[in-house]
């Protein structure tokens, strides 16, 4: 099966950049994975960002006196030539590995720099992984929360308006005078019993269409799918895209299935807990059921696989799986004689386009069999099942994460829940404005200037690849020079914030699903606004990790990690490539990953490779395949297709940090390596016991798209030339590969 699947994907793929125009209408199913944000499926790139994390642990300050000088600054890293003055002087800070038999960076270079550390942190004292992602998380966090803390008690003050609605908020929230988590979700409740009684209350379809736009305000689920991304035709605008309603308790076959029996119970358990009666909640359950059954039979299983990915994308835009085609506008919303589209659409955003994107035909195509004043009731149990399932997302957001403390008293509770909730409502103007605080304008400089420097280098890799044609390079060269690099945080106002009013007092849960709605509905009122690949969108600058997005063909650099151990202006140039270089070179890498390789410089799926080339890329991705396929993490054997996207990222973006560093000069690498490993520290928490928590932590680790540590860093730094002339290493070295059979992407 597992070849069976390669092939297919490698078929499909290779249909997509021969020039086949791959829609909804005529992909197989079986060629479309259902699963969201699948990275690795080759038929199915996502708009989805591409998250780096994975440098985990903390650096020391290591001085040495190994040095290596790139005698060529402009030489390409696999053929520099470096000389190493690796003699053992007891007077020297660094380790004689001569005499380290266990830990020889010959050997195993991530325990060489990190056996002291994995050796003193204690995982099981927490039952909690530890590395310096978490504990640099931390460190924010709490900047973070001691900041606004400080605005709270008058320590501090701000006169950023917005900043100045979240504290009105968290004294709204102190005001309700909770004493628990249930106290919330009641209340919560009551504010979702409000709308589903108006969703219960509409008489007809007719009265349903003229509401659906302050029913897409509320947050409501319509059956006619809507959203915004960038246009296909024209790439500075945004555009339309449409899909249909999904089957919600039924599968695509309009069958019963065990795996939507949960979302049954939740439906029940919520009416049952609201008020309603047996037989009104039956009533319900079984018309949803049927308009299940409606969608299943008038809809393909291709066009279904659309509504589920669009439906589950929980990103910004579309989940883009596949170039669609435009169609005039006038025609489609005249397509229902009962949905006045037209109206909807003036409404929601103001204006009249010319065409729209049609995701999903056999819904459209079908909708006066679908959309009926027949099937109205149906229609509507539909809508307060979503409406259900949706809110208890929201209700698993009041409490996801937020832990229990023994002993606290009900003020202290509030104040940790209130700040909680707080930081989740308000989470745009806290990435916007805490970036900016944590992160002054030197620092912000200097990392420009790094993420210049690694493109420049990324151009000469791209230039001298031995195994691309001159067109594919020109075209790669025109991709990466327009990829937008985004460094500290967001520059929007983020205005959503301003249609929403805080009281002094009220209804604390009703306040907090409005900011959530407007947040959802901001794109709308921008979709006149030209293309802005700025925009942060639902991205934190606060988090701790970098990401690519690769329908917007932009990188983010957030705050959060722009952090020592990875950068600071007050560690050495070989310190700061050794962490965030290789970051921002490993994002700039999922730009040409299996799955970033499949949009163009503008974002959009488009084929830009020649045939010989593609094939060739082809190869370069088995050969990556099949070195993580033979490595095993506690007995787990890793799936190497799983792990190939991050592989490829993490090799490039090592390789291109490299050459920047040596074009920059200066390079000490023994200190740029020992850095690389230093903020790569991992320390997992797996239960020693053959228990259910330890086999779901080993699938967890085996199904993560990155290589769990060590072996990312020394099969990475095994194929790296530089790494084996920096140590000298030979054949019969644990970290020996010989250079002919070394990957490296681009050589």
């Amino acid at each position: 099966m597992k070849i069976q699947n390669k092939f297919l994907k490698a078929t499909m793929f290779a249909a997509v950049l021969l020039g086949a125009t791959v829609t909804t209408q005529n992909v197989k199913a079986d060629d479309v994975s259902d699963k969201d944000n699948d990275t690795n499926n080759l038929t199915t790139p996502v708009n989805n960002q591409k998250i780096y994390n994975g440098f985990t642990g903390t650096t020391e300050s290591q001085d040495s006196s190994v040095q290596a000088t790139v005698k060529d600054s402009n030489a390409s890293h696999s053929s520099a030539n470096v000389t190493s003055d690796v003699s053992s002087n007891t007077e020297n800070t660094q380790t004689d590995w001569s005499n380290t038999r266990q830990f020889k960076p010959q050997n195993d270079y991530y325990q060489y720099t990190n056996h002291a550390w994995l050796t003193s942190t204690d995982v099981n004292k927490d039952k909690q992984d530890q590395g310096t992602i978490l504990s640099t998380q931390q460190d924010v966090n709490s900047q973070v929360q001691n900041k606004f803390e400080n605005y709270l008690n008058g320590t501090e003050h701000t006169t950023d308006p917005t900043m100045q609605k979240a504290i009105d908020f968290y004294h709204l929230y102190m005001s309700q005078g909770y004493t628990s988590i249930q106290q919330v979700n009641q209340a919560a409740t009551k504010g979702i019993v409000k709308q589903l009684q108006e969703l219960d209350g509409l008489g007809d379809i007719y009265e349903l269409s003229d509401n659906l736009n302050r029913f897409l305000q509320n947050g409501v689920t319509l059956p006619i799918g809507v959203k915004i991304d960038i246009d296909q035709v024209n790439p500075s605008l945004r555009a339309l895209y449409f899909y249909g309603a999904e089957p919600l308790l039924l599968d695509d076959n309009g069958d019963v299935s065990n795996s939507y029996s949960e979302s049954q119970d939740t439906i029940g358990s919520f009416l049952t807990q609201a008020g309603y009666d047996m037989s009104n909640i039956e009533s319900i359950i079984t018309n949803t059921k049927k308009f299940d059954q409606i969608l299943a039979k008038y809809q393909t299983k291709e066009d279904l696989i659309t509504d589920h990915l669009q439906a589950n994308y929980k990103g910004d835009g579309i989940n883009r799986t596949t170039g669609y085609l435009p169609v005039n506008y006038v025609n489609f919303s005249n397509l229902s004689s009962f949905i006045d589209i037209d109206k909807f659409i003036n409404e929601s955003t103001g204006t009249t386009p010319g065409y729209v994107f049609e995701m999903t035909p056999s819904f459209y195509n079908n909708i006066n069999e679908i959309l009926t004043p027949e099937n109205f009731q149906l229609m509507k149990a539909w809508m307060i099942s979503n409406y259900i399932l949706n809110s208890n997302v929201y209700l698993n957001q009041l409490s996801a994460g937020f832990p229990t403390v023994a002993n606290e008293t009900t003020e202290q509770f509030n104040q940790r829940l209130g700040y909680y909730l707080t930081k989740n409502a308000f989470s745009n103007e806290f990435s916007k404005y805490f970036g900016d605080v944590l992160l002054n304008q030197e620092t912000r400089s200097a990392v420009n200037d790094m993420a210049k420097n690694i493109v420049s280098a990324y151009q000469s890799e791209i230039s001298e690849s031995s195994w691309l044609s001159a067109a594919s390079k020109q075209a790669a060269i025109n991709k990466l020079n327009n990829i937008k690099i985004n460094v500290g945080y967001p520059k929007d106002s983020y205005s959503f914030y301003n249609t929403v009013s805080v009281p002094t007092t009220g209804d604390f849960y009703q306040t907090y699903r409005n900011i959530m709605s407007a947040r959802s509905y901001q794109p709308f009122l921008d979709y006149n606004k030209p293309v802005d690949r700025t925009e942060w969108g639902s991205l934190s600058s606060l988090d701790v990790n970098a990401q690519y997005s690769a329908s917007r063909n932009a990188i983010f650099i957030g705050t959060g990690i722009i952090q020592s151990p990875f950068f600071d202006v007050s560690q050495t140039d070989s310190q700061n490539y050794a962490g965030l270089g290789t970051i921002i070179g490993h994002e700039l890498s999922h730009a040409f990953d299996r799955n970033g390789s499949l949009y163009d410089a503008n974002g959009l799926v488009h084929n830009w490779w020649s045939n010989d080339d593609f094939h060739k890329y082809l190869e370069k991705s088995d050969q990556i395949i099949k070195e993580y396929d033979q490595q095993t993490f506690e007995t787990v054997a890793l799936d190497g297709e799983n792990v190939a996207n991050e592989a490829l990222a993490d090799n490039a973006g090592l390789n291109v940090s490299e050459r920047a560093l040596a074009q920059k000069g200066n390079a000490n690498w023994d200190q740029y390596f020992k850095a690389y490993a230093a903020v790569n520290r991992h320390k997992y928490y797996i239960d020693s016991r053959q228990t259910t928590a330890r086999l779901n932590k080993l699938d967890a680790i085996k199904s993560d798209p990155h290589a769990p540590f060590p072996i990312r860093v020394n099969v990475t730094l095994r194929d790296n030339t530089l790494f084996d002339q920096t140590y000298g290493v030979k054949s019969g070295d644990g970290m020996y590969k010989g250079p002919s059979t070394r990957f490296d992407f681009w050589a």
